[in-house]
């Protein structure tokens, strides 16, 4: 740092130029010349600590500089007691944070203990560093003011992972240490992180990598790299003595508005712990995205679908208002199943049965959803129309502004009746609950070998105009006549406009959908950043590329047939190649003079 200093002092304009100094120049040329040194060239990344190191010049380069290099950090066991340190000295810095990425990295371990469950001893450890970490972050976090700091506060991404996970079997490029990217925002900064997969997969040696051992026989590998679920652990004293023995205690920290766990770190908290840390420490988290792995071990998920419905949920603050939830099925080729297994691919019966009660019970008080994949939509649907014992109708009726669902569909042949089935029924339930709604879409793809579907259908209320895209691998809108006569009734109940239609075909073919496992239609998506971090998505395009053979099918999992919905077949099958213009004026009609009577019978 000395050096570094003594260099500066060199450089310094004030000490190398005769009757002119710093603040006689125009603030304009000031801004400028700051610019030249702070930003990268362009589509380049920038060297956080050679800009760092700008600081030193003078107050205002260091104000100015800080405010760029602190703008985003990136910090580890390692770095959190010199961080507590740099804000303790002067907390004004927090006021400059936006994004804050805590990558918990936990012990090592070697061969053969890969292919082991983690003993009492590293589970413990493990517990240590976890907790280390978070209640270090808390106590430093917690000193935010939003008189003196700003009141938008801060995204705290998490990760956890241990170094070696990416030394045995896993070649999971992403949670490499020398991942050459921080934040979405770098996508397109160069080196890419395409061209790092490249160069990893060209790599022999990191194809499930494993020192020589013989492959495992019962998946355990997969055990190990998913780990135990991290806690907590109880601190002691200096005698020795457990201090909070049955309850760790954190701190609140209004400062986090925006928590991130993303799909590429298997290593979870918890499901207990993370509720705590929602309903203690993220007090006023305004949005949370949370991208699980399904547990390997049944009895693991089990315990998990039980927490989020009995800890987590209710922990959720009152000022969340928006949530993205979605689990991911572990990836075929990464199990060794010599019999057909379908561990770690989907979740349990007790959290089938209670997601569409539920998660319509919370999007009553949300207005941005993505409810779970693995929801029964039908039935999600269904709650919102009939949602049982409230009365009164304000009561019933939702914030919800946009919201994306995803369609299951388990039957290539009835892939497009039963996509129509549904939006007809959330038709009804927007007409029923969404009073506020801006957005909905609907999707959905189907894959049978080397046969697919995919099918996106989309409200949008905008500019005071309501419209409806449907966009399918066909130039064709399914079951026109009856979708468009019940979404136009929900234009008109709810924003007192006309609905205009549109149809757009998916520019890929049935192969290129076949082929990705359905994944090429999410850049269609007008919610796709709700429904995937930017970063996920690169993910999944990448493998989508490099490892076509590797992908999982998390679009399939717990598919659930819709044939029970309380919808007539007569009124899709047959209908889906109708564009009958006279019919659906008549049956707008029609539905008009019903709607004017019975309003006329209610309030005379």
């Amino acid at each position: 740092m000395e050096q570094v200093i003594n260099a500066m002092q060199v450089e310094s304009p004030t000490s190398t130029a005769r009757g002119f100094s710093w603040d006689s120049l125009p603030v304009e040329i000031r801004q400028q010349t700051l610019s030249w040194v702070i930003l990268p060239s362009s589509g380049k990344r920038c060297n956080g600590p050679k800009v760092a190191r700008f600081a030193t010049v003078c107050r205002e380069w260091q104000e100015i500089v800080e405010t760029y290099t602190f703008r985003r950090l990136v910090l580890d066991p390692s770095s959190l007691s010199e961080f507590a340190a740099i804000v303790g000295r002067n907390d004004s810095r927090l006021g400059y944070i936006r994004k804050l990425w805590l990558q918990v990295k936990l012990a090592k371990y070697k061969c053969p203990a890969c292919d082991k469950p983690e003993d009492k001893a590293t589970q413990y450890c493990n517990n240590m560093i976890f907790t280390t970490c978070i209640q270090s972050l808390l106590e430093t976090l917690k000193l935010w003011d939003p008189a003196r700091h700003g009141a938008w506060g801060i995204t705290l991404t998490l990760s956890i992972s241990s170094p070696s996970d990416t030394e045995h079997r896993l070649n999971r490029f992403e949670i490499k240490d020398d991942y050459p990217f921080l934040y979405a925002e770098d996508l397109d900064l160069k080196p890419s992180i395409f061209d790092f997969h490249m160069m990893n997969a060209a790599n022999p040696s990191n194809i499930y990598f494993h020192g020589g051992g013989l492959l495992p026989l019962y998946n355990e590998h997969i055990k190990r790299i998913q780990g135990t679920p991290l806690h907590l652990q109880a601190q002691r004293n200096d005698r020795g003595r457990f201090v909070n023995k049955h309850k760790t205690s954190l701190p609140a920290v209004p400062m986090i508005k925006g928590l991130v766990i993303r799909r590429q770190f298997r290593r979870e908290i918890h499901v207990g712990c993370l509720s705590q840390l929602l309903g203690q420490s993220f007090i006023a988290l305004e949005w949370f995205r949370f991208e699980r792995t399904i547990s390997f071990n049944p009895c693991q998920q089990m315990s998990f679908d039980r927490g989020f419905q009995l800890q987590l949920l209710p922990s959720l603050p009152t000022t969340l208002r928006q949530l993205s939830l979605t689990q991911w099925e572990i990836p075929k080729t990464e199990r060794l199943d010599y019999v057909y297994d379908k561990s770690g691919s989907q979740i349990s019966l007790h959290a089938e049965e209670y997601l569409p009660q539920e998660m319509a019970k919370l999007s009553q008080r949300l207005e941005h959803f993505c409810p779970p994949w693995q929801m029964d939509t039908a039935a999600f649907l269904q709650f919102m129309i009939q949602p049982g014992k409230p009365s009164n109708m304000d009561e019933r009726k939702s914030s919800l502004k946009r919201v994306v669902l995803r369609c299951p569909l388990p039957n290539l042949e009835h892939s497009g009746r039963d996509f129509v089935r549904l939006v007809i029924l959330a038709a009804k339930a927007a007409l029923h609950s969404l009073p506020q709604l801006e957005v909905m879409e609907l999707w959905g793809t189907c894959v049978d070998g080397e046969e697919s579907s995919a099918y996106i259908f989309r409200y949008i209320y905008e500019n005071s105009r309501a419209s409806i895209v449907w966009r399918s691998l066909g130039n064709t809108m399914l079951a026109q006549t009856r979708v468009l006569a019940q979404w136009g009734e929900v234009a008109r109940e709810h924003h007192q406009t006309i609905l205009t239609s549109d149809v757009a075909p998916f520019p890929e073919t049935k192969m290129d959908v076949a082929k990705s496992k359905g994944t090429c239609i999410f850049q269609h998506l007008l919610l796709k950043d709700l429904v995937f971090d930017p970063i996920t998505q690169k993910h999944l395009e990448i493998e989508a590329h490099l490892f076509p053979s590797q992908l999982s099918d998390p679009l399939n999992a717990n598919d659930s047939s819709p044939e029970l919905l309380p919808i007539d077949l007569e009124e899709v099958n047959g209908a889906e190649m109708d564009d009958d213009l006279a019919s659906l004026e008549a049956e707008v009609a029609e539905l008009e003079a019903r709607r004017t009577a019975l309003i006329r019978k209610l309030y005379g």
